[in-house]
């Protein structure tokens, strides 16, 4: 991450915004502050946020908080029902539930003729109260006050409610089984029956076996209740919640959709408990046993409703606008939640497409898993489940290609090669995971590999499968209609697996068998919060992942690929196999290192040279000049010897012949050479001034003290400054040789610290003594595109003007470096990130030079529309190293300079590598 000193700007100037994006806030797990290299060709196999690093997240958009509500949502669906006395007073008796706007739900014990028929229902909190009078009370004509027997009832309100955040129709659960074991009970302070503003309060409570004869009321002893009652536990019983059961008393679940939560009645509570009953187990009505009977009094009724309107998903996404928010979710998400259904759809098909499924041979048959998912890992590998993948016909068919399903289009990848785990047995768990390998590289953001058994955090992204309309955060009244299917991302808890596997029988459907499954090989997630059905379904194959920040930049990390599961982890466990026991197996079928373009460290040319000595001077045979150091000091020697170039040993091995930019540390006595090599220390109270400044006077130090700007005379007497250079000496500006072609003549002066100066007196003009081109530079391939502008005279060194440092390492390039160029007289910085050789290859249609490197632009995942800046010759090419003192002694190195490529921000970006060229400064600095 860009730390505070001489690129101060570049934070800004790089913020663009980032779109919504559906995925859990990511964490930092302490390797922020990695400072990380790209080797030449790919060695090792956790290497994703190295070449990937262009794709990395370094911003993140942090909205205002959500308003709070005016009144709480909770019971808006709730309703107090009243009998009017003598005088024009209202007792408020019992409690019933809103189900449609000119329907209240209540028991049949409510509307007892003994107390007076219930006449007035109020509805609505302090601000926004609404009483409306009752039509008719349609009582169930089977009800039994004995036992409770069909204790429900219905009140037809004599004129529609007024719907708003403080009175919304509940939804329905009319399924015979009830599968949560958790309830809540809503019930009334003990002032609520007098008081004009009802007070709620909700008591948690847990399902009891309904056929236990230890469930029992006082009226019904020893008798049990019957199957269309539940028998239901309090959790907490103290003197205060225990004195006023109300008649109506709702029980119910909320479930979570849209990052909110709807109420779904389940019960009301049965007349055999009376008002002051401390007994901690009660018995409720069951709606979904009588959802006939209501549906047969509403139609008779001519109520405006069907059976679809009860649906679920209906009933969930019809007020959902109006539903109070589970606000954890919403500042876990950090605010970034698609508002609309369109923008769920948008994030899958942006970034969601390292998601893909599989296309099957049109004549196949006794295909295994036609809903399965596949996980790009890198750009041309997708993970995914053996048991997606297998052949199950004598003929072996398998996927022929993955396709990544979009709201406009689908897209399919040719497979090459599908490597099932050796040691998978079908119809088991053990060992289900597959390697699928495409034919061509895929412009797809991938996943990275978590190979660590531990997991960073207990919280997850588990990707399913469910309804767009109810995956995306709403705050109004305006509902959309799209029903259709989409993956998700739910974020869902790590389950012990001590606790999970007692529940693993649930998880049983269709053919799938759970045999295999184990601790220390599979991972367990679960929530107590349910969902609507339909929300999320789980996809066997789709990644459990979570975004991580490594080098100042997120990069998402998959965990494990799910196996079994039905709701995403949402009150029924989901199992998924985790991948870090399978790391060794992956690193093997994925790390092909026959295609890295390197050769086997075996084929290196050793040779022995006895006349030389530890200082001489030498060379490796291959036109490299050096020095004799020890091994340890030569950072480059590990690398020729795994690509299979000489290297010249120093009379015995601990000496070798080192090439002079790779040297970590040397006591040259050239005074170029010693004023280069001594850059880190040598301007360190600079850099240290400059912080101190910019502290206190951000403007006085916006400029960049080692860019200069190279000037040719005009006809008109002016100057006209056409292209960059860098300050690398007191007297010594490298630039590109193209840079230099700008005019048939040469340039005349060089203007040092004026990019972004805020003061003519922050910056320096200095007259140019020499001007020298590379010799062998190549003006068709970009070969040797370097070149050097010696001063008249050494400029005056301060904080606002001085020189920068040179990357000297040859076979390492830092993954953050930046471009800075100029636009239309304005400075931006552009965030590029080098990649492998052989990738470069792939992308080129000539051949990469020696002392060339090769660059990709920033796509940052979560930019829709990246910029497509167009790069000019001479632009530098720098990295910041944070130090120790990391805010304060930040060192700016020049890498490289661009030589050429295209401005899309897919096109390969070329750059002159400045350790290349290193000893070649030194020699023609003078």
């Amino acid at each position: 991450m860009v730390s505070r000193s001489v690129l101060f700007a570049v934070l800004s100037l790089l913020c663009n915004g980032i779109d919504a994006f559906h995925n859990l806030f990511p964490i930092d797990i302490g390797l922020s502050e990695e400072d990380p290299f790209l080797t030449t060709e790919r060695e090792e196999f956790d290497d994703c946020h190295l070449r990937y690093m262009r794709y990395g997240k370094d911003e993140l958009d942090i909205p205002e908080p959500l308003r709070a509500y005016e009144e709480p949502r909770d019971y808006s669906h709730i309703a107090t029902i009243g009998r009017r006395r003598n005088g024009g007073t209202i007792d408020w008796t019992c409690m019933g539930a809103l189900i449609w706007d000119s329907v209240v739900i209540t028991s049949a014990q409510c509307t007892d003729e003994g107390n007076g028929i219930p006449s007035v229902v109020r509805l609505g909190g302090t601000k926004y109260v609404q009483v409306i009078n009752i039509k008719e009370v349609i009582r169930h004509p089977d009800f039994l006050p004995s036992n409770g027997q069909n204790d429900i009832a219905l009140l037809q309100l004599d004129r529609k409610i007024i719907i708003n955040e403080t009175a919304v129709p509940t939804c329905l659960w009319l399924f015979d089984g009830v599968p949560f074991q958790k309830l809540d009970s809503i019930g009334r302070t003990a002032a609520s029956r007098r008081q004009q503003t009802p007070e709620f309060v909700t008591e948690e409570m847990t399902t009891v076996n309904v056929k236990s004869e230890d469930c029992f009321a006082p009226m019904t002893r020893n008798q049990g209740l019957p199957e269309s009652q539940l028998c239901m536990e309090t959790l907490k019983q103290n003197a205060d919640n225990c004195q006023d059961i109300p008649e109506g008393n709702p029980l119910q679940a909320r479930l979570l959709h849209n990052f909110q939560t709807s109420p779904f009645l389940i019960g009301l509570v049965t007349s055999s408990f009376t008002s002051g009953s401390c007994n901690r187990r009660r018995g409720y009505t069951k709606i979904g046993s009588h959802r006939d009977w209501l549906m047969q009094v509403l139609l008779e009724r001519n109520v405006s409703v069907t059976p679809e309107d009860f649906f679920p998903v209906v009933c969930a996404n019809r007020f959902r606008g109006l539903r109070p928010r589970a606000d954890e979710l919403v500042l876990e998400r950090n605010g970034d939640i698609p508002v609309n259904s369109i923008q769920v759809e948008f994030v899958r098909d942006r970034d969601l497409q390292y998601i893909v499924q599989f296309r099957w041979p049109s004549d196949a048959k006794n295909v295994p898993q036609i809903n399965c998912a596949g996980t790009f890992v890198d750009q041309q590998t997708v993970l995914t489940l053996a048991e997606c993948v297998i052949a199950t016909t004598p003929e072996g068919v398998q996927p022929t290609d993955v396709v990544q399903v979009s709201r406009f289009r689908n897209t399919s990848y040719p497979i090459k090669s599908i490597t099932v785990h050796p040691h998978y047995v079908k119809s088991s768990q053990k060992n289900n995971i597959a390697v699928v390998k495409l034919q061509s590289r895929q412009d797809v953001v991938p996943a990275c590999v978590w190979t660590h058994r531990i997991l960073p955090d207990s919280r997850v992204d588990l990707t399913g499968a469910g309804m767009s309309t109810l995956n995306n955060f709403q705050e109004s009244i305006f509902v959309e209609d799209d029903l259709t299917n989409a993956f998700v991302q739910p974020a869902m808890d790590h389950y012990p697996w001590a606790n999970c596997s007692t529940e693993l029988g649930q998880l049983v459907g269709g053919n799938r068998s759970l045999d295999g499954l184990t601790k220390n090989e599979h991972l367990c997630f679960r929530s107590d919060q349910w969902i609507v059905p339909g929300v999320c379904e789980d996809v066997p194959g789709a990644p459990v992942l979570r975004y991580i920040n490594r080098a100042g930049a997120f990069f998402k990390y998959v965990y494990a690929l799910t196996v079994a599961g039905q709701t995403c982890g949402h009150g029924i466990p989901t199992i998924a196999v985790q991948l870090a026991p399978h790391a060794a197996w992956l690193r093997s079928v994925i790390l092909d290192k026959s295609n890295s373009g390197g050769q086997k460290a075996s084929e290196s040319v050793i040779v022995i040279n006895p006349d030389l000595k530890r200082s001489d001077e030498c060379s490796n045979g291959d036109g490299t000049m050096g020095i004799c150091v020890p091994y340890a000091m030569c950072l480059s020697t590990k690398e020729r010897l795994r690509k299979g170039e000489r290297v010249t040993l120093c009379t015995d091995g601990t000496v070798v012949c080192c090439p002079w930019g790779d040297i970590a540390r040397n006591s040259g006595g050239d005074l170029i050479r010693t004023e280069l090599d001594s850059c880190e220390n040598r301007y360190h109270s600079l850099r240290r001034q400059r912080y101190s400044g910019f502290s206190q006077n951000e403007s006085l130090y916006s400029n960049l003290p080692h860019v200069a700007e190279v000037g040719w005379p005009q006809n008109n007497g002016g100057i006209a400054f056409e292209c960059f250079g860098y300050l690398i000496t007191s007297s010594i500006i490298v630039t590109s040789a193209r840079c230099l072609e700008t005019y048939s003549y040469k340039p005349v002066v060089a203007r040092i610290g004026s990019v972004q100066a805020a003061d003519s007196s922050n910056y320096i003009i200095q007259t140019i003594r020499r001007v020298r081109v590379h010799d062998d530079y190549d003006s068709q391939t970009g070969a040797n595109n370097i070149g050097l502008l010696i001063l008249a005279a050494p400029i005056e060194i301060n904080e606002y003007h001085f020189p920068g440092c040179l990357y000297r390492n040859n076979t390492h390039l830092p993954t953050r470096q930046f471009a800075i160029s100029n636009d239309r007289d304005a400075t931006f910085f552009l965030k590029v990130s080098p990649i492998y050789q052989s990738e470069c290859q792939q992308r080129l249609t000539v051949p990469l030079v020696s002392g060339q490197m090769c660059l990709l632009k920033a796509q940052p995942e979560g930019v829709y529309n990246p910029r497509n800046k167009c790069l000019r010759t001479g632009d530098v090419m720098v990295w910041e190293h944070r130090t120790e003192e990391e805010d304060v002694m930040d060192v700016v190195y020049l890498v490289g300079l661009f030589s050429h490529g295209g401005c899309n921000v897919e096109n390969v970006q070329i750059g002159t590598r400045i350790s290349s060229y290193y000893d070649w400064i030194i020699a023609n600095g003078k």
